[in-house]
């Protein structure tokens, strides 16, 4: 956070469009770490503008109301910039490569964020503003891997099933070995580490979707 020389938390003297930007920067990166902490429901606009250093006013300037911040905070934490450059321009075309690639992003996603998901999976079922918010990240996620599994399926790589169902069983691999160990910690395997589990789980996922001559 940023403070002046009393630890009392103020605005930054900047030009007007950078001083919006630093601003805008600011207010997102001490709400993700407030919504983190608190959850949404107790997370407040006060509490929120506090953490970043500015006033409420500033906050509702930016974002309108905390359900936008939210809205702005799962966009741009969500992982999903980093998975759309690895799908444009880090890819091969080799099929058990590229799923490899991006089980490995996936897991890094999920596991650099399992506090969030700790206390979204606790407040979702009660808050359902909440719950449809953070329901978009995975259905872009879906739609992201689907238009490559398209291309794959079309280059005839890949068996020529629904792309968007593969998708979700490739997620829903990471996504509920990120939920256990969120909540239950245990070890799939005795001297497993997580580069053997997703690797495992990238196996599966092609050995079941590979086209075979």
């Amino acid at each position: 956070m940023f403070a002046d020389d009393h630890g009392v938390a103020g605005e930054v003297e900047l030009p007007p469009g950078v001083a919006a930007d630093a601003t805008r920067e600011r207010i997102l990166r001490a709400a993700a770490e407030v919504f983190a902490e608190k959850g949404y429901v107790r997370a407040t606009t006060r509490a929120l503008a506090a953490a970043a250093g500015v006033n409420e006013v500033t906050l509702f300037r930016h974002f309108g109301n905390k359900l936008n911040l939210l809205v702005a905070v799962v966009h741009e934490w969500s992982g999903l910039p980093d998975l759309y450059s690895l799908l444009e321009g880090r890819l091969s075309g080799e099929y058990r490569q590229d799923m490899l690639r991006f089980g490995r992003a996936l897991h890094a996603m999920f596991a650099g964020r399992r506090t969030a998901l700790r206390l979204v999976l606790c407040e979702a079922e009660q808050v359902p503003e909440l719950r449809r918010v953070l329901g978009q990240m995975p259905l872009q996620l879906r739609q992201v891997l689907a238009g490559y599994l398209r291309q794959q399926i079309a280059a005839g790589r890949v068996r020529p099933l629904d792309p968007e169902v593969m998708a979700q069983a490739f997620l829903g691999l990471f996504f509920a070995y990120n939920v256990s160990e969120t909540l239950v910690p245990l070890p799939l395997a005795a001297g497993m580490n997580v580069e053997a589990v997703v690797e495992q789980f990238v196996d599966l996922f092609v050995g079941g979707t590979i086209r075979t001559p």
